[in-house]
């Protein structure tokens, strides 16, 4: 049982805004082939006042069929977000650091917060709270349809309200699956990185009623971003729905994360179903979203 509590207003004093500055993912690169760093065992920087500023972009893709291109844009949506571990806070006996992550962009902003712990076996989540999705920008439609989304089991209004079921699902709880804006303590902590990194280890990250997602290292790639080559660690999050353990085929989403913290983040949802007011099948569409480090500050 997950105990939480409302968010009131005093959270809010002890976030900390930061001046933001991207660039386009066009200067995204993965490479394999160039010789990396041999640094297999860093660890997240944990530093007061450490800050991480990133570029977002979300797009709708591979329509099928290509009609489908007279309700969705397919032109790339841009947002920007800051990442930074505010300060120190005691809960109960333990001293924990608050993580604050804001973006925003031409529809909407949000702030998420969390309670973090650093220890020799990994970054240890403690608490969470969120005010709206996680990264990621939102595409209207051109036109205005009452059309039905479905993927996984589950039906939706919008793909923005797909992305804000996928990117919310860290921060509910068994007692908040519907992911209202409180402020949640995890029983039992989430671990978001595990300690010390050895390939391809798996671990559960969170479980939330019948649905879980396990975490897992899959190689050491290097991300060039603006020039800067980056020796990351590749984690892949696997979803299970229904309490099965087969993985979800669809949901193609991968975190990289290097000595000077994450770098990138892809989120590929697969085979959206389109279907009309009337349930009439329209096609399928797929739509993703990105993250990518532009400055860090330790």
């Amino acid at each position: 049982m997950k105990n939480k509590i409302k968010y009131i207003s005093s959270i809010i004093s002890i976030l900390i805004a930061g001046t933001i500055s991207f660039n386009s993912c066009s200067d995204d690169v993965v490479n394999n082939n160039s010789a990396p760093v041999n640094e297999d065992n860093f660890v997240y920087p944990y530093s007061i006042n450490s800050f991480w500023y990133y570029g977002t972009n979300n797009f709708v893709t591979n329509l099928r069929p290509d009609s489908l291109s007279n309700i969705f844009d397919t032109d790339t949506l841009t947002g920007i977000g800051g990442a930074t571990f505010v300060r120190d806070t005691i809960i109960g006996n333990d001293t924990l650091r608050l993580f604050r992550n804001g973006h925003s962009d031409e529809f909407h902003a949000h702030t998420t917060l969390e309670m973090y712990k650093q220890t020799s076996s990994g970054l240890i989540r403690y608490a969470s709270y969120s005010e709206g999705t996680n990264f990621g920008p939102f595409r209207p439609l051109k036109n205005n349809m009452n059309l039905k989304y479905s993927v996984n089991g589950k039906t939706y209004n919008s793909v923005d309200e797909i992305f804000n079921y996928y990117n919310n699902f860290i921060f509910r709880s068994e007692n908040n699956s519907s992911g209202d804006t409180i402020f949640i303590f995890d029983d039992p902590p989430v671990t978001a990185i595990k300690y010390p990194i050895v390939k391809n280890l798996e671990w559960n990250f969170i479980t939330v009623q019948t649905t879980q997602i396990n975490k897992k290292y899959t190689d050491y790639e290097n991300v060039i971003l603006l020039g800067k080559s980056y020796y990351c660690i590749k984690i892949q999050r696997i979803w299970y729905f229904d309490n099965s353990t087969t993985p979800a085929p669809n949901l193609i989403d991968y975190e990289y994360f290097s000595k000077e913290g994450m770098v990138k983040k892809d989120f590929l949802i697969k085979d959206i179903r389109i279907t009309n007011e009337f349930g009439e099948l329209l096609g399928y569409i797929d739509a993703k979203d990105e993250a990518f480090l532009n400055i860090y500050s330790p």
